[in-house]
């Protein structure tokens, strides 16, 4: 069975492009949504192995929905994607725990690396 990664983006545009490069390119199942609020549940429901998130999104922005996974899923690897690049932002972002930070726009093979290494954590902190 494959891994599943969510994906939570509320830009239909990249929300489809990024389930597609992990359809395409990889061998993971992506799970999306575009609402944050849905996170939770999805979580609860779903065995998801790694979350890609947008930083900055209506209801809950990418660093609150970073708090609340690293809260209650903390082996949960955490890939959060922005459009408002800034130094200060990546340090925030790794600060609360993302496992990588990745300025949009991306090359793939940037996020397919990102997926590849945090599936290696995630794998590594579950066969402990």
């Amino acid at each position: 069975m494959p891994e599943k990664i969510l994906i939570v983006e509320d830009e239909t545009d990249m929300l489809v492009l990024l389930r597609m490069i992990i359809q395409e390119q990889t061998p993971y199942e992506p799970v999306t949504t575009p609402n944050p609020l849905e996170v939770a549940p999805i979580l609860a429901e779903k065995e998801i192995a790694l979350v890609i998130a947008d930083l900055r999104m209506p209801g809950l922005d990418g660093f609150q929905l970073l708090e609340m996974i690293r809260a209650k899923y903390p082996l949960i690897p955490v890939i959060l994607i922005t459009a408002y690049d800034s130094p200060e932002t990546a340090e925030e972002a790794l600060r609360k725990g993302a496992f990588d930070y990745i300025p949009k726009p991306f090359r793939r093979e940037r996020i397919i690396q990102a997926i590849e290494q945090g599936l290696a954590l995630h794998r590594s902190t579950h066969s402990l």
